[in-house]
């Protein structure tokens, strides 16, 4: 019902949430056991979640829809998943040694595919870009435009 200009019986409806117009609704949110089982880094991008235990079924369909031409590219993609994934998962559970292990293997292994991919096809972002001397960003072939991981 409106009383107004953007005026609702339940207030002014922009740019705020509808307050006691809204109902109230409780996420469900899994909680996750210390040292809990993981996917590969690949898999994990592919599921969406790093954690067969947090597996979402609307993955599936985006999982058969994801093709990676660029080897080297979806490496360092499913690396960068997965650093996320543990990041999260230790904000909750801080004193996994196993996990803190996995986070900074993958972060290192990270570091060091991304350096090498950037020497043979350039910069991944624009702040890589700052390092070469030049301004590259935008510079062909973008990062996914390289097939097969050959310009």
């Amino acid at each position: 019902m409106q009383m107004e200009n953007n005026t609702h019986a339940c207030g002014v409806m922009e740019g705020k949430l509808p307050g006691s117009c809204a109902p109230m609704v409780f996420p469900y949110i899994p909680m996750q056991e210390t040292n809990p089982q993981t996917y590969s880094q690949q898999e994990g991008l592919a599921n969406g979640t790093l954690f067969p235990g947090l597996n979402l079924p609307f993955f599936r369909d985006i999982k058969s829809r994801f093709s990676c031409d660029n080897q080297a590219l979806c490496e360092l993609m499913a690396l960068d998943f997965a650093i996320t994934e543990l990041g999260l998962y230790l904000d909750t559970h801080k004193n996994d040694k196993d996990a803190f292990a996995l986070f900074s293997n993958y972060v290192r292994l990270y570091q060091e595919g991304k350096e090498k991919y950037e020497k043979q096809y350039g910069p991944l972002n624009q702040t890589a870009a700052a390092r070469s001397g030049s301004y590259t960003w935008l510079s062909d072939p973008w990062p996914w435009e390289v097939e097969g991981g050959k310009a």
